[in-house]
């Protein structure tokens, strides 16, 4: 069989490639790539590639075919390894993020039983109760940032679930210094100069984001010598983190304990904050949804606050959070790099140290696999339409070995928030905003999203 297959794609600049179209607009620029050239595009890097990978000639490949893409993260999953810049790895350590094998699967292992479904469902409690206290503080009539107000929400569960604390005063620095950091990381992904500037360097932006890191470890570790010296023993995830043994019995140190409780601290809330916050935005643009969604809740709730038990009744409300993923993906690419030659289902050779850019926010709208792929439609994960879907033209969760260890927690989180919030008040859109995705380590709105809260009564 012949495998050389040649590609098309942008020509990109002599010296940097392709980055400075990543750095002005990546999705719209890897939109445009899919769009014009195919399931796989040639992206190249330039003579920068010296730089970014030793060698001349140098390149990314993005793919859009979900053959290719359950074949680099499922069928030859150990040859493509993630890349991280070196502010990721500062932040994350060796946690499940970041960690390759044989270390990622160690870890996983001995945290998988604090994510078994039985055990999420335990929290189900904390994060209707963190729903109800910010009821109290929201007024109707008021103007709100619900972005702001879902990562807050979504912060005060993690911190309640994972520690057992309540941090409700500590919240606005916490979310400034992960907002700082995540502005870090994206940088150096997309700037020459900023990767290649050491991190110990005083500039303004080092120094942010060695005070946002230390703001974070202070708390972290903190909270995990408190624990260890209390010997109390809490249903929370740190008890689970602290308790958890390999296969020969050994406990994580204080630092794989750290670089597991960071992962999950910023990866369990800030996912999905955005994921909420998008939510709210497109139901707001889409009454007959709304409307929708609100017969179902006064259906299966009557008026009360939804529990884990009711997760699965609410069929049409996990619908709506999972089209608000597709469009708008938290964690909205997926980068891995290639350790040896290889051939992709579609035919195309990828030379050993390429990239491999795997695009949710451009596979998500693929009209092969989504008709009308920017219209608001949650009917499309109805079960008969999911499975009439190939495999990995969905996946905002990842896929394969490394596929989010939190994702039943986050879905279940988004359901009873969705439910819980959508009957006690109407969120509308305050007028005269742009609302655009701000890509940083997550798919944040850019600037936030503006709306005006109406109290709703009871149902009777």
């Amino acid at each position: 069989m012949n495998y050389k297959i040649e590609l098309s794609g942008p020509q990109g600049h002599w010296l940097l490639g392709c980055l400075p179209e990543f750095r002005r607009d990546i999705l719209g620029f890897l939109l445009d790539c899919a769009k014009k050239y195919g399931d796989v595009v040639k992206l190249p890097y330039g003579f920068a590639g010296i730089l970014i990978k030793g060698r001349q000639g140098a390149a990314a490949y993005l793919l859009g075919s979900p053959d290719d893409i359950k074949h680099v993260l499922v069928i030859r999953q150990s040859n493509y390894q993630r890349l991280w810049v070196p502010a990721a790895k500062r932040v994350f350590g060796q946690g499940l993020l970041t960690s390759e094998d044989p270390l990622h699967l160690k870890q996983r292992r001995m945290m998988q039983p604090s994510f078994h479904h039985h055990r999420i469902a335990t929290y189900a409690d904390t994060m209707i109760d963190k729903t109800e206290q910010l009821f109290k503080i929201w007024q109707d009539g008021t103007t709100v940032d619900v972005a702001r107000e879902m990562m807050g929400l979504t912060l005060a569960i993690i911190c309640k679930t994972l520690f057992s604390m309540d941090l409700t005063e500590e919240v606005r620095h916490l979310t400034e210094a992960v907002t700082v950091g995540q502005h870090h990381i994206t940088l150096q992904y997309r700037s020459l100069v900023a990767l290649f500037t050491p991190n110990f360097l005083p500039t303004r932006r080092n120094l942010l984001f060695r005070r946002s890191g230390q703001e974070l470890d202070r708390t972290i570790y903190d909270m995990i010598h408190a624990r260890r010296n209390s010997g109390e023993q809490s249903n929370d995830l740190l008890s689970m983190l602290l308790n958890a043994r390999d296969e020969e019995g050994n406990t994580m140190t204080d630092q794989q304990v750290r670089d597991e409780a960071m992962t999950l601290f910023l990866a369990g809330h800030d996912t999905t904050a955005n994921a909420l916050a998008w939510t709210w935005y497109l139901l707001s643009q889409h009454p007959e949804v709304e409307t929708r969604l609100l017969a179902e809740l006064k259906e299966v709730l009557d008026g009360r606050m939804p529990s884990s038990a009711d997760v699965s009744k609410l069929v049409y409300t996990g619908m709506i959070f999972s089209e608000a993923m597709r469009l708008y993906p938290p964690a909205y690419i997926l980068v891995r790099t290639a350790l040896h030659d290889d051939i992709l289902p579609s035919g195309v050779a990828i030379p050993e140290g390429s990239d491999i850019f795997m695009c949710q926010y451009v596979v998500h709208r693929n009209p092969r696999y989504f008709p009308n792929p920017d219209r608001f439609d949650p009917e499309r994960f109805k079960p008969v339409a999911e499975q009439k879907r190939p495999d990995y033209a969905y996946f905002p969760f990842g896929g394969g070995s490394r596929m989010c260890i939190g994702e039943p927690f986050a879905r279940m989180e988004g359901i009873l928030l969705t439910a819980a919030i959508a009957q006690r008040f109407k969120m509308t859109l305050t007028p005269g905003q742009t609302i655009v995705p701000e890509p940083l380590v997550t798919l944040r709105p850019r600037n936030g999203i503006l709306m005006r809260l109406t109290k709703l009564d009871k149902p009777s």
